[in-house]
């Protein structure tokens, strides 16, 4: 075996990957992860809805004792759940911080899984005890060790919000489709399994371990393809720091929108319970026909399955605030138009169709949104906390679990249900009644409150603003060494914004002319190219490129593949190739200021010390004449289109309007003055700053 073990063995395909925080991830990589969840999600679905109902349907445990069990079990499992995210964010192994312990965790977790179904024939307390000791080995123990790690892997392997959101989407895909197959086609399975061998008990034993089996080679799968890039910073630091957990705690618990996620995920997990536990009895005991789990359970998955695939479209359009809130409300709609019969199979299913639609947006970015949440803390404390914070959700998902499924049992049992009675006649009326609340009118308090908290969530307004000022201050360090042709006097940095067809060339050069100093427009595009391993002979054809790119409607990463010539070292997102051209600029206005052309030069070098920027436009007639003599015959509508999209980019990454006054010390007409006349208005403006500095100190 090789040198370090089975870790080292099987981590054989990290070799040579790029370990670019902002990298678009392999489609490869992101379905080893994505897969990762539905192998969880077989032995979650299996503790969450089915186990409850093995416990008093299948071994004869009383409804209320299997309450109490779930109950008292997450106080142990709020520990664990605490201990294993300070574990995660002081793990330094070469194999990741989260990585190595879903190798570790793979096989206890099947072994436990097979466990909590292998219930010895004994008495009522034995069997009580039993469930209890092992239902805590898998869930307080081996699921929170190894679910804790693989939450946290999915912001570890980049730091792209677009990217996470993607993999988000594809996971939550996988998992409902994970949890749909259970959900539906488990008991229907077990049935048929116990049917031939002649043995129920053997029968979940059985297919419960075919599960496991499965689920530990798509985990070892995962360990062995997916790659932490976010740790990458902290390679080259001789010594890891660990953040206290006092610290680490009040960074967690003062962060309004981990707790926002916190407080969906708890309702959330409450109503996953309440219906995937209480769907069984309803159709056993209301519609009198338990098979139609099956089709309702179906119609619901698949739609949020199909919800999910659209999210993509609808998120950048709308935000996941608002489609949050509008799945609430759509799941109440159906919870209502239900009520209008209740015993009615087609307007059951309709009602589940709704709720799954209703459901999508937050499954679908339940996993981004603590990672969201993470970025805002280190944003805005500075502390950069993971393992506590996924771990404290993984919390507020089995408290939600947990008491909900002690509040279910304690109700059912105070009805008097009886678990091994097969019919509604059987059972007391209020045992029915029971069922029929839990199912009909609890989900609707549970979407009410929903809303209520994603009503609260306002970070897709500032998040790309959060993630520039973030990695902006990430990027503080020795000043970059920027090569320059040519040095000057001049300590001056103008920035200038225009409209295509103003002559805002012109004007720049005339202006450098006068203070003695360069004009940076293709010179940038030059040194970021050269940055990223672009061969630089051919500006023309670099800068055409970098320009599609920047303005695609679509947002690629930048491929080496993708361009023709030789040497393009590294894959470069969006905003990593903006910071790039960012730390350009700054470096060659504090090296040899000059005139900036564009690229977003007046944000960047904003409120720095003599820098002044100026936004240069004309009337149409002007252009007109511009785009004939200087644009080599550009039609007005060409040059609106290029303006277009400069606005876009500059937007993208300033979250400003280009052409808004405010933004800028003088906006200028130039159809108006003239390019002399600019010029002159421009440098008067400068000279007369520039002396009122002097004079005032």
């Amino acid at each position: 075996m090789a040198k370090g073990g089975l870790p080292e063995l099987l981590n054989y395909k990290q070799k040579g990957k790029d370990m670019n925080e902002f990298i678009k991830v392999p489609m490869s990589e992101k379905l080893a992860y994505c897969f990762g969840d539905p192998a969880l999600t077989l032995m979650y679905t299996m503790t969450t809805t089915l186990l409850i109902y093995f416990y008093t349907n299948v071994v004869g445990i009383s409804a209320g004792a299997v309450g109490m069990i779930m109950l008292l079990s997450r106080v142990f499992d709020g520990f664990s759940d605490v201990l294993m995210g300070t574990i995660i964010d002081r793990t330094h192994s070469k194999y990741g911080k989260a990585r190595i312990w879903i190798l570790r965790l793979a096989i206890p977790y099947a072994l436990a899984a097979v466990l909590l179904f292998t219930m010895p024939p004994m008495g009522d307390m034995g069997k009580i005890i039993y469930a209890f000791v092992t239902y805590n080995i898998m869930n307080t123990v081996v699921y929170t060790a190894i679910s804790q790690p693989f939450h946290a892997l999915g912001s570890l392997m980049s730091r792209d919000r677009r990217e996470r959101d993607v993999i988000c989407n594809i996971r939550m895909v996988l998992s409902i489709t994970a949890s749909m197959i259970i959900t539906a086609f488990t008991l229907p399975l077990i049935n048929k399994v116990a049917k031939l061998i002649d043995n129920q008990q053997m029968a979940w034993i059985l297919v419960t371990a075919g599960y496991a089996i499965v689920s530990v080679f798509v985990l070892i799968n995962t360990y062995c393809t997916c790659t932490e890039r976010v740790q990458a910073a902290d390679t080259n630091k001789k010594e890891k720091v660990n953040t206290p957990f006092w610290t680490a705690f009040k960074v967690t618990v003062t962060n309004r929108y981990f707790l926002i996620a916190l407080g969906l995920m708890i309702f959330y997990t409450a109503y996953q319970i309440i219906i995937g536990t209480d769907l069984t009895y309803y159709c056993q005991y209301v519609l009198n026909d338990v098979d139609l789990v099956m089709p309702l359970s179906a119609a619901e998955k698949i739609s949020t399955i199909i919800g999910i695939a659209m999210l993509p479209k609808l998120l950048p359009k709308y935000g996941k605030r608002n489609l949050i809130c509008a799945g609430c409300i759509l799941g109440i709609a159906g919870q209502l138009l239900f009520l209008m019969n209740i015993t009615s199979v087609p307007l059951g299913v309709v009602t589940c169709i709704m709720r799954g639609f209703g459901i999508a947006p937050f499954y679908g970015v339940q996993y981004s949104l603590p990672s969201d949440a993470i970025e805002y803390g280190h944003w805005k404390t500075g502390v950069r906390v993971e393992g506590l914070m996924f771990s404290s959700m993984s919390m507020g998902q089995k408290a939600g679990s947990g008491f909900t499924s002690a509040i279910m049992g304690a109700i059912l049992s105070m009805a008097a249900f009886d678990g091994l009675k097969a019919t509604a006649a059987e059972q007391t009326a209020s045992a029915i009644s029971a069922i029929k609340t839990f199912y009909l009118y609890v989900p609707i308090a549970i979407w009410v409150i929903m809303f209520i908290i994603a009503a609260c969530y306002k970070l897709d307004k500032m998040y790309d603003k959060m993630m520039r000022e973030l990695i902006s201050r990430e990027g503080k360090g020795e000043p970059e060494e920027i090569p320059v042709a040519a040095h000057s006097e001049n300590k001056i940095n103008v920035a200038i914004g225009r409209v295509y067809g103003s002559s805002g060339r012109k004007i720049a050069e005339e202006i450098a002319k006068e203070l003695n100093c360069r004009v940076y427009d293709r010179q940038i595009i030059c040194l970021l190219a050269e940055k990223m391993g672009m061969e630089t002979s051919n500006l023309e054809e670099v800068q055409k490129y970098l320009d599609n790119y920047n303005y695609g409607d679509k947002e690629p990463t930048f491929s080496p593949y993708a361009y023709p010539q030789a040497g393009v070292a590294d894959d470069m997102s969006a905003v990593k190739m903006f910071e790039e051209q960012s730390q350009i600029i700054r470096g060659l206005a504090q090296k040899a200021p000059g005139v900036f052309l564009g690229r977003c030069a007046n944000f960047i070098l904003g409120g720095q010390e003599h820098t002044y920027s100026f936004f240069l436009y004309a009337d149409d007639e002007y252009r007109e004449k511009e785009g004939r003599e200087y644009y080599g015959g550009m039609s007005l509508a060409e040059l609106k289109e290029k303006d277009e999209m400069r606005n876009s980019y500059y937007q993208k990454f300033t979250g400003m309007r280009r052409d808004d006054p405010k933004h800028y010390d003088m906006v200028v007409n130039v159809s108006k003055t003239g390019v002399e006349g600019t010029v002159s208005m421009i440098l008067d403006y400068i000279r007369n700053k520039e002396e009122s500095r002097q004079g005032g100190k």
